[in-house]
């Protein structure tokens, strides 16, 4: 009768061995060789049982598993055994390296060092003005970085140069919850003109044991990016003699930032912007007139102040009306500096900023690299 065994590998394959005990028939008059036969097969049959029997062991609930003996514990052959070393000494490096940047500052200082690589963000920014943009989702080390400057910013076409001056870095904390951030910046690229101390900086955040680089800014010689320990950028450049910008943005533990503010100041005749027919009529052209306008965006709002500090005596009259004209005719909504600031602060907490912070502008700390 055939006998059936369900045994469990101990790498959870199961496997079912079919075996047959072998019960000879014989007639009652079995000569002594016939014997002598049945009583070895008998023996062997005893054997095997016993043999199969030490293979399995039982368990608790009934079922059999499977001890293997040491000869055969494994069907590798030399060379798989050779690999499955190599390749158990390959993750073990791995993980060891992975214990080596256990922090984020280690990660910062293995980019720098041009040991680890950054990866691009999906979304990272890309600008239509310039020929060479990083690729998202692309890693670049930090010597691979600064080809990509290299190339961006030197055209073979328009300059002789071919290398940026030096480069540096800085570290901020992030104006939402002091999170570390990196800054890498390249100096030297003559983005106005030959040697205008123009320079790109890149801005590194960690996630999950990954770096990833998620924005960048650049200064040349009519505007300039100040980067804030607290994580601000302060912001200003000029339009034209009397068209003037300052802005403030923060940058989030993600690395990327977003506009607080941003405010023009349009003085002189750039004050017409505001509505140039009232105002050629108001000033017959007169361009001696210091009356200043602000533009103040700030989230999806735009608000408008006035100055008239710098106009004179004789001046006032005529500013006086161009403003009350813009308010009456043109539908300018003008508000005071105090309304302004009251709506910097509700922006600051629905990006969930301390508003004190915007008074707080001191520099990051640059340091040379290499």
């Amino acid at each position: 009768m055939k006998k059936k065994v369900v045994a469990i590998l101990l790498i959870g394959i199961t496997i079912t061995f079919t075996g047959c005990n072998k019960q000879g028939t014989r007639s009652i008059d079995m000569n002594d060789n016939e014997a002598t036969k049945t009583q070895i097969d008998q023996e062997n049959n005893t054997k095997n049982d016993t043999e199969q029997k030490s293979f399995l062991q039982e368990t608790p609930d009934g079922t059999q598993n499977i001890e293997m003996p040491d000869s055969v514990q494994s069907n590798e052959t030399p060379q798989e055994a050779s690999d499955n070393t190599q390749n158990h000494e390959t993750i073990q490096e791995a993980s060891d390296n992975i214990q080596n940047y256990e922090t984020t500052q280690d990660l910062y200082t293995a980019f720098i060092k041009n040991e680890v690589s950054v990866t691009v963000e999906e979304d990272f920014p890309q600008s239509d003005y310039i020929t060479y943009n990083l690729e998202p989702g692309k890693t670049y080390t930090f010597a691979e970085l600064g080809s990509y400057v290299n190339t961006s910013y030197f055209d073979p076409e328009y300059s002789t140069k071919t290398s940026y001056d030096n480069a540096q870095y800085a570290y901020l904390e992030s104006s939402d919850n002091h999170t570390r951030i990196l800054l890498v910046k390249f100096s030297g690229l003559e983005i106005y003109a030959p040697d205008d101390d123009s320079f790109a900086v890149y801005m590194i955040a960690e996630n999950q044991g990954k770096l990833y680089l998620t924005s960048s800014y650049e200064c040349w010689a009519r505007n300039y990016t100040k980067a804030c320990k607290n994580g601000l950028l302060v912001s200003g450049g000029s339009g034209g003699a009397g068209d003037h910008l300052v802005a403030v943005s923060a940058i989030f533990a993600n690395g990327k930032n977003a506009d607080i503010y941003a405010t023009e100041i349009m003085s002189g005749w750039w004050a017409s912007y505001i509505n140039e027919a009232i105002y050629n009529e108001v000033f017959a052209g007169n361009e001696d007139i210091l009356l200043s306008v602000m533009f103040h965006t700030i989230g999806d709002k735009t608000l408008h102040t006035y100055d008239l500090s710098e106009c004179t005596e004789e001046q006032i009259a005529l500013c006086e009306t161009y403003i009350n004209r813009c308010r009456d005719e043109a539908g300018i909504n003008w508000i005071t500096e105090e309304e302004v600031q009251e709506v910097v602060r509700e922006r600051c907490n629905a990006l969930n900023i301390d508003y004190e912070i915007i008074e707080q502008q001191e520099e990051v700390e640059w340091t040379e690299i290499g």
